[in-house]
């Protein structure tokens, strides 16, 4: 392990060297990995039946017969390994239903499903020991990068899940690591990302051009005569442009620190900067009995203001919209929903009338407090906390699943082993009866 103090990126490249192809990875991280992706699959799935607009053509040709073989899921149609993954990714992030890992600072498994489990006949344990890896990768690259990416900007997802994605598709193909280095140079040095894109659809092109530059990147390096030695060794030195300083430490030399914090499962379709903020809100409500409420005062971190967008629209899935997801949580009195519509959107609206959010530094407490007719209650944020449980959040999003699809179509198993769950998706994934009918009625993004 490179000692502690050491730059980031060479912190980074002793570890790529250091990974024996044999190396054994713990089974908490294995088994995380398989939470992780069964969690994107069942996003994807919902994305694909049960809400509008997630069918979008990511572009580009079928490809030619036997390289179009890679299922755009639950659609009975396949396509190349590429324009799979890109749709594949944009059907699962449709809702911001999907994971979160803290710790590297993205979507993980948008990126890392969608690439390493292209198809249904995927070796299991070794995709699953891929994605550890991967996820490794992140957590030491985004400990050292995501804050300062984000501070100046750039959305950090695309950032450390494409080169995340980079990484386990050249590991996958066999590279060695100069090539892996050389196809990490590479994603930088074409790839940025725009923060300010995040609440349109937008996000949703960044997202889509940065897997398929995690392919181009790695077709294009694993294949050059000529590589630059120095440039691929220091293959991390465009992070600079993101604002990034060459001389930030490395993270700690603890063995695995992806150990240290695992995939967090939403509960709630929205942001995950927002998550602290109902979960305080919800506490608040759960105080205040009745409707009589008058005006509800919400103190949020700059960074989390950052993240808001106020939609002016009138859908059910505003996932950066702070303030309506606030309404949303008073109405339900809870801080966890799906994305789809439990109460008349009309409702929400009137409650979303009463909030007003203000800023406070980013080390201060979330504070919220709800001034009713007869009282005010305040609540405070105690300290960050992760939201959901794995296990939980999971069966979850596999009984909304359950619940919606018609009884001819294959029902995913709700399992407590995300390993067994995976498997099942992975059987299910090519099937073409989950595909909605010509014609069926949409209303804002939810089947009503």
């Amino acid at each position: 392990m490179p000692p502690d103090g050491e730059n980031f990126g060479e912190a980074v490249d002793a570890w790529i060297d250091g990974v024996p192809e044999g190396r054994d990875v713990p089974a908490a991280l294995t088994t995380d990995a398989a939470a992780a992706s069964a969690d994107f699959m069942l996003c994807a799935l919902i994305g694909r039946t049960l809400l509008g607009g997630a069918d979008r053509d990511p572009g580009g040709p079928p490809g030619r017969r036997g390289h179009a073989d890679f299922p755009l899921w639950w659609t009975g149609r396949s396509s190349t390994a590429a324009h799979a993954a890109r749709a594949n990714l944009l059907a699962g992030i449709s809702a911001d239903f999907d994971s979160v890992h803290y710790l590297a600072g993205g979507h993980l498994s948008a990126f890392l499903t969608p690439v390493l489990f292209a198809r249904p006949d995927v070796p299991l344990d070794t995709a699953l020991r891929t994605q550890a890896l991967a996820t490794e990768f992140a957590v030491r690259l985004g400990q050292a990068v995501k804050d300062p990416v984000r501070a100046n900007g750039f959305h950090v997802t695309p950032v450390i899940g494409g080169l995340a994605a980079v990484y386990a598709l050249a590991r996958r193909r066999g590279l060695p690591a100069e090539r892996v280095r050389w196809c990490l140079r590479l994603y930088l040095s074409t790839y940025r990302s725009d923060y300010g894109l995040l609440s349109s659809d937008g996000r949703l092109y960044q997202m889509g051009q940065a897997v398929s530059q995690v392919f181009a990147a790695v077709d294009e390096g694993g294949t050059h005569a000529r590589i630059d030695q120095r440039a691929a060794r220091e293959w991390w030195r465009p992070l600079s442009a993101m604002g990034v300083p060459m001389d930030t430490p490395a993270a700690s030399s603890h063995e695995w620190l992806s150990a240290l914090g695992r995939t967090s499962l939403k509960s709630v379709p929205c942001c995950a900067y927002f998550f602290e903020t109902l979960e305080t809100a919800a506490s608040v409500r759960r105080r205040v009995p009745g409707d009589g409420l008058r005006h509800l005062r919400v103190d949020v971190p700059e960074y989390v203001l950052a993240a808001h967008r106020a939609s002016g629209r009138a859908a059910w899935l505003e996932p950066f919209d702070l303030v309506h997801n606030l309404a949303i949580c008073w109405a339900l009195g809870r801080d966890s929903w799906t994305p789809l519509a439990e109460i008349p959107i009309e409702v929400v609206r009137r409650i979303a009338e009463a909030i007003t959010l203000h800023a406070v530094p980013d080390d201060a407490a979330v504070t919220v407090t709800a001034v009713t007719d007869d009282d005010a209650v305040t609540a405070r944020a105690a300290q960050q906390q992760e939201p959901g449980v794995a296990v939980r959040a999971l069966q979850r999003k596999a009984e909304i699943v359950r619940a919606h699809l018609a009884p001819e179509q294959r029902r995913p198993e709700v399992s407590a082993d995300p390993r067994q769950l995976l498997r099942d998706l992975l059987d299910s994934c090519g099937d073409d009866r989950h595909v909605r009918p010509a014609g069926a009625r949409q209303t804002d993004g939810v089947l009503r």
